[in-house]
């Protein structure tokens, strides 16, 4: 079987939706290895970067459109394969309608729950692309059971053809046992957020958090990410007198310089208001950093009882449980060494060997 992968998300920002997409296909690389019975190979827009090296996949740019236009008109036509494999929310109609077997990864619906956060033509397009995707798609893969349960309470029809398949974590060939921070990294001790600064990812209250811990006993704090254009921004500012001690590193996509930032962390607060299927918390447990967690159904799934827990709507109780794994020692101790052992449960190589069988059929 020959399969060919929308490699769309190459030409665009790294989020989690990129990372997952990312991570999958060098996991799905590294099983080719194993498989002579299927090949994959990457159809993507003209690439403004150096072109992705996989062992196994060949990676073809295709037309000279971009975005949407590429993915709806330049794929369709290009495509010559037995699976069309689409990492990233979105699918060309025509294949959707037309006779090879389509398998989309649709990670959430965060566009319905939060529609003030993305603005109308990006709406506009998924409220059409969303539900021609869940009627035709021969198989959606989605990236956790409560992502699953969600879906399909508002697409039940869906409900015979969705999986559930956990994103995994760090990939195996990270060394977070490395050394070599830049010379401007900040010094080790600080609380750390990594994810969009957005309100449903609750920046706003961790912002308050951070103030506060700044003010009352100096505490640094590092924000590493960035806000993508369609979402909403947040417009807050920092007192001069607390201005070091709050940090924004911006969006890091090398992973290796990502495991530094989670190295020199003392705790790792992640009170999201929504997700489907978190890498940061995963990553932050396998370089050893105690988590700090909302209750969402997909962080319980995700962090089990390796993580501490707030009431994300609540600044004093995030800043409580922050609290408690600075001071606390021993509870540090205990929810690092859980953090470390469930952090090996995700990895992208069950990912991908589950993904690679939804495709195939």
């Amino acid at each position: 079987m020959h399969v060919v992968i929308n490699g769309r998300f190459l030409t665009q920002p790294v989020t989690g939706v990129q990372r997952y997409a990312h991570e999958v296909t060098r996991a799905l690389d590294d099983l080719l290895d194993e498989r002579s019975d299927v090949s994959l190979e990457i159809l993507c827009p003209e690439l403004n970067g150096p072109t992705p090296i996989y062992r196994n996949i060949a990676v073809r740019s295709v037309g000279s459109a971009a975005g949407h236009a590429w993915e709806q008109m330049v794929l369709p036509r290009a495509f010559k394969g037995d699976a069309l494999f689409c990492p990233g929310n979105t699918a060309p109609i025509a294949s959707l309608l037309g006779k090879p077997r389509v398998v989309v990864c649709v990670h959430d619906l965060s566009y319905l729950y939060f529609p003030t956060a993305y603005s109308l033509p990006f709406r506009a397009v998924y409220n059409v692309l969303t539900p021609t995707i869940f009627r035709h798609a021969d198989h959606v893969i989605t990236v956790s059971n409560s992502e699953r349960t969600a879906i399909t309470a508002r697409y039940p029809h869906i409900t015979p053809r969705i999986t559930a398949v956990q994103n995994g974590g760090l990939s195996e060939a990270v060394d977070t046992h490395a050394e070599g921070a830049s010379p401007d990294h900040p010094a080790p001790g600080y609380v750390l957020y990594v994810g969009s600064l957005s309100k449903r990812k609750n920046f706003p209250r961790m912002f308050e958090v951070a103030c506060d811990l700044a003010r009352r006993r100096g505490q640094r704090t590092v924000f590493v990410g960035g806000t993508a254009a369609s979402l909403e921004q947040s417009d807050l500012t920092i007192d001069p007198d607390i201005a070091d001690k709050i940090i924004f590193a911006g969006q890091i996509n090398d992973t290796d310089r990502l495991v530094q930032y989670y190295k020199g962390a003392s705790v790792f607060m992640f009170p999201s208001l929504y997700e489907a299927s978190p890498l940061p918390p995963i990553e932050a447990m396998a370089c050893g950093v105690p988590v700090v967690s909302s209750t969402i159904p997909s962080l319980l799934e995700r962090c089990g009882d390796a993580a501490i827990y707030c009431d994300a709507e609540s600044v004093a109780s995030i800043a409580s449980q922050v609290e408690a794994l600075l001071d606390d020692e021993n509870l540090a101790k205990n929810i690092r060494l859980k953090g470390r052992e469930r952090a090996k449960a995700f990895n992208w190589r069950n990912c991908a060997e589950r993904t690679l069988e939804l495709i195939v059929g």
